[in-house]
């Protein structure tokens, strides 16, 4: 399997979307499928999330950066990239990796990995991640 380097910077959730979506632009999604890859069984509402796009051969890794544990931000790029994904015709999936090793895996993917990660995933619903709640306020909304 073809990995091309990882997409976007981690926790930085509206800059990853950009670079993933730029990426996509133009490509060929047939056949493709959406992953989510987060760092913990069970608690969606703090999670943090990274992502796989595989293409036939390819696949295409984001940097954890989606979800609420990143804040509004975060829960909006996580909805966004699903949204996206389910318009393209894109089957959702999902699997969740050890915490620790979350970032290593998808700061340094090899075809292993990727292999392992797409054999965990499950099919998910597109509408749990377009109605995730941020796990913190955004900073707009603190007082001093």
């Amino acid at each position: 399997m073809q990995i091309a380097d990882p997409l976007g910077v981690p926790g930085a959730p509206l800059e990853t979307l950009q670079a993933v979506l730029t990426h996509l632009e133009g490509a060929n999604l047939t056949g493709g499928r959406l992953i989510l890859v987060r760092d913990r069984q069970g608690n969606r509402g703090e999670a943090r999330y990274g992502a796989v796009v595989t293409l036939g051969g390819q696949a295409v890794v984001a940097a954890p950066a989606f979800g609420p544990h990143y804040g509004r931000a975060g829960a909006q790029a996580l909805a966004e990239l699903t949204r996206w994904a389910g318009e393209r015709g894109l089957p959702v999936r999902e699997t969740a990796v050890n915490p620790a090793d979350l970032v290593r895996v998808l700061a340094e993917p090899g075809a292993d990995e990727i292999a392992r990660i797409v054999a965990a995933s499950n099919p998910s619903d597109p509408a749990i991640y377009t109605a995730l709640p941020p796990r913190r306020p955004a900073e707009d909304d603190w007082e001093a």
